[in-house]
């Protein structure tokens, strides 16, 4: 059995590493199937289908030193810039366990969290990928 926290997430961008993110969403890979049913009452078919990947959202708590400059950086390179975000599994004992899973594709966002004056709330920093390949 794995926890959640059992992951270790990593992230690159142009070639630049970004380091450790907290969290992964998405990556799902689904297809879209068609069915057919021919007159007469013939037995329903599958079409065959191509599959696609789902985007990924990655996240962190914000540092002001680490990304307030980077956000920057990165919104300048949206929908222009690779992203590889890499997911390797520990066991419990946090060493790594397995081949990791690397989504790559494009940076698709970039956010640098919310502002309330009434929050006391952590503030995260957020990075979307459109993935074109899982490997």
């Amino acid at each position: 059995m794995t926890a959640q926290w059992q992951s270790l997430i990593t992230v690159t961008v142009d070639g630049k590493n970004l380091g450790t993110f907290d969290s992964r969403v998405g990556g799902i890979t689904d297809a879209e199937i068609a069915k057919y049913r021919a007159g007469g009452g013939a037995r329903q078919r599958a079409r065959l289908g191509r599959g696609d990947h789902g985007d990924v959202t990655v996240a962190r708590e914000l540092h002001r030193e680490r990304d307030h400059e980077l956000a920057r950086t990165l919104r300048a390179r949206v929908g222009k810039a690779t992203i590889s975000i890499v997911e390797q599994l520990l066991d419990e004992d946090e060493v790594p366990w397995g081949k990791p899973v690397t989504f790559n594709g494009r940076l698709k966002s970039v956010d640098a969290g919310d502002a309330d004056s009434n929050s006391d709330d952590e503030r995260m920093f957020t990075i979307v990928a459109t993935i074109t390949e899982i490997s």
